[in-house]
């Protein structure tokens, strides 16, 4: 299971058709990520960066909008690590309206490790490999099938 955040849509995210505008999702997710590195791995995403001198640069972001989120409503983001490499970690994340199954928008997210001094990639840090570890999720194309009876 995944970490999760509720988010309110503000006037301030929506286009002129009313809809938040595509670009402040990945925002959005971002938030929820920085959230996911305070409050359930117990490493400060501040601390990360000022401290350890450790980034997380996005190299990649693949997004599928399926259905758009309007000025008001509530959206629950759940964030789901799918890969953890030596110097990389895919997230996934899912934004569904409150309360409600169907996926809206689905964003794949690779960060990589790098030194902020430097910007070049390095392994990753220990501790944080190893709050990783016990979240890694396997995909659906990794979860063994059930023999039909």
């Amino acid at each position: 299971m995944g970490f999760k955040r509720q988010i309110k849509v503000r006037f301030g995210d929506t286009d002129p058709a009313g809809v938040m505008y595509f670009p402040r999702f990945l925002d959005v997710f971002h938030q929820v990520y920085e959230d996911w590195f305070d409050d359930e791995l117990g490493i400060g995403y501040r601390w990360s960066i000022e401290d350890a001198l450790v980034g997380f640069p996005t190299v990649s972001a693949k997004t599928e909008y399926r259905g758009p989120f309007r000025f008001g409503e509530m959206m629950e983001i759940e964030l789901t690590l799918t890969k953890l490499g030596d110097r990389s970690m895919t997230t996934t994340y899912k934004a569904r309206g409150l309360g409600e199954d169907r996926v809206r928008v689905f964003c794949e997210v690779v960060s990589v490790v790098c030194d902020m001094q430097t910007f070049e990639s390095v392994d990753m840090p220990a501790p944080l490999r190893a709050a990783l570890e016990s979240r890694l999720e396997p995909t659906v194309r990794e979860v063994p099938r059930v023999a039909s009876k």
